[in-house]
């Protein structure tokens, strides 16, 4: 373990681009507070690296140099763009990761295929912070085999500035009102996702599996396919966003916030319609060669102010009720982050499926995608 002398000094800088002083020393507090509660909780000392794969642009970087300097531990942190390059990456096994962030209607496949191991919660003291609805969730009754990050919504960012208001799925998916932005439009590389909001479009669930309604939803796809600049990840329609390449972009809830902190002509609208409410979640893989390490990084992540330096910078809902004292007010109080209960009412999570459902899926993709 590193000293806590070095860990409040390093706390102390880095908070210090994010709060007042007051705060600052809150933070601190709190942290080194962890600290104590990682050296009496965890019964042996933690293997020196963790591994970590999780998506792309989703934490605040200067938290990963914290984390080694508040325990010692290296950590090797890489990314993915998508679930399914995720889930091609570590279903197979011996993957070598020990910390994957999984979304939620995944959990329940990734424990039948025996590859979530169980959490220890006696490693985890930071569990005492986390909302009541986030607590038992229906993916992972118990979460026996997970604890929530970050929450949010998939809906469109687009440019205010170029692009007259954005209110309905309508608006990507209809050639008519599409064509008119053609080649500078984009949609998430991810299948579930993508199906799912031309299924919300058609007025179906997200989570229909009628072979009529995937249909509809694979034609709706192939009409809108012709004006599309690409089907992409956070990587490029960030960055396209604010630079006004892509002028509308299919995009998770706090990357499109990102993007209008580089150009404040952009906006992220949640559909009339309703779209995804997803969680993700950190789990820890039943072969990961680091276990104690990986429960030392989740419970650090759980701590409120670490929670609320990762909102404040990518934009993101999260599960931590301890949190909210240290929020930016532009994160708290927008709707579009945490949404009103009249929009949340039509929000859907993804259920999770079958492998004969998830074929019905891919042969859908397949043939949009090519």
């Amino acid at each position: 373990m590193a000293a806590t002398g070095v860990v409040g000094a390093a706390v102390g800088a880095v908070a210090g681009n994010y709060y007042g002083t007051q705060t600052t020393l809150t933070q601190e507090q709190s942290l080194r507070a962890e600290l104590e509660n990682l050296k009496k909780k965890i019964p042996v000392q933690p293997e020196s690296e963790v591994r970590v794969y999780t998506w792309s642009e989703y934490i605040a970087e200067h938290l990963i140099e914290v984390f080694k300097m508040n325990t010692g531990i290296n950590v090797i942190y890489d990314t993915y763009e998508s679930t399914d390059e995720m889930r091609a990456k570590v279903t197979p096994g011996q993957s070598g990761y020990d910390v994957v962030m999984v979304t939620d209607y995944m959990i329940p496949e990734f424990v039948d295929l025996g590859l979530l191991a169980e959490v220890d919660t006696a490693l985890l003291p930071n569990m005492i912070h986390l909302d009541d609805k986030f607590k038992n969730p229906d993916y992972d009754p118990g979460n026996k085999h997970s604890m929530p990050y970050l929450w949010g919504t998939t809906g469109f960012g687009w440019n205010s500035a170029k692009v007259a208001d954005m209110k309905s799925w309508a608006d990507i998916f209809e050639p008519a009102k599409v064509q008119r932005y053609s080649k500078t439009v984009t949609m998430l590389d991810d299948m579930r996702e993508t199906i799912g909001a031309a299924m919300k479009y058609l007025g179906y669930s997200l989570n229909d599996l009628d072979e009529g309604h995937l249909n509809e939803a694979k034609q709706v796809l192939l009409a809108q396919k012709p004006y599309l600049a690409k089907y992409t990840g956070a990587l490029e329609y960030i960055p396209g966003l604010s630079g006004g390449r892509f002028m509308i972009s299919h995009a998770y809830s706090g990357d499109a916030f990102v993007a209008q902190a580089d150009n404040p002509d952009i906006r992220y609208t949640i559909p009339e319609q309703g779209c995804t409410l997803w969680v993700d979640n950190m789990t820890v893989l039943k072969d990961a060669p680091h276990p104690i390490a990986a429960h030392a990084w989740i419970n650090y992540i759980l701590d409120p102010t670490v929670m609320a330096i990762i909102s404040n910078v990518r934009y993101y809902a999260n599960p931590n009720k301890d949190s909210v004292p240290f929020l930016n007010t532009d994160v708290a109080e927008d709707p579009a982050i945490y949404p009103p209960e009249d929009v949340y009412k039509k929000l859907e999570i993804m259920k999770p499926v079958t492998p004969e459902e998830m074929e019905k899926y891919q042969r859908v993709w397949l043939d949009v995608v090519g």
